[in-house]
């Protein structure tokens, strides 16, 4: 295995694992829209105020091609008309990890609504979206510090990937500061596939 040091964190859906349908459950106030090309402002404003990354055009187009129809959803505050959410449902094998992968990526909520789960929406919108397509393979990526999106992740249903050296000790350091069972005996650790079975 590599040594994860710089690397980002890897979380697997377990094959056959069902999503809470209560996960898709928005609070009053806010509506789910399909997102295009003409949310691109109000997309970009989001993901600078969460410090995800610069999206220029060229940054914009590369992961959009990566989208499965109707796979790019965002939440809207009604009463502002204001984007305060978003996910992706996005086909992105990577090599040796996931030759098929399917990636639930670019999940943002603001933290002036913070509180109200939408992060979960949106990832449960993105999971639910890949369920449909039927895939065999779904990951997402994220960071150490980022610990309120992975207490979401966690508690809908995604499980630690242990893909690199050093990552079993990174996310036992993650489940004592939220109060989470360290568990990785139950957690994949295959670097290639098809490996272990996940569980």
């Amino acid at each position: 295995m590599v040594d994860s040091a710089g690397l980002q964190l890897r979380m697997v859906w377990p094959s056959g694992r069902r999503l809470d349908p209560s996960a898709l459950r928005l609070p009053d106030g806010y509506v789910v829209r399909p997102a295009d090309v003409d949310t691109l402002p109000a997309f970009r404003a989001l993901m600078a105020k969460v410090e995800l990354g610069a999206w220029d055009d060229e940054t914009f187009a590369r992961v959009h091609q990566t989208v499965l129809p109707g796979g790019w959803r965002v939440i809207v505050h009604e009463a502002s008309g204001t984007v305060v959410a978003t996910g992706m449902a996005q086909y992105r094998p990577v090599e040796d990890l996931y030759p098929d992968g399917y990636e639930v990526g670019w999940i943002a909520a603001d933290p002036q609504h913070s509180g109200r789960g939408l992060g979960r929406v949106v990832t449960a919108l993105a999971t639910a979206r890949l369920a449909e397509e039927e895939a065999a393979r779904v990951y997402l990526q994220t960071d150490d510090f980022r610990l309120p999106a992975l207490k979401t992740y966690l508690g809908l249903g995604f499980v630690p990937h242990l893909w690199a050296a050093g990552m079993a000790e990174r996310w036992q350091a993650i489940c004592a500061r939220l109060d989470w069972p360290y568990r990785p005996e139950d957690w994949p650790r295959w670097t290639r596939e098809p490996g272990p079975a996940v569980p």
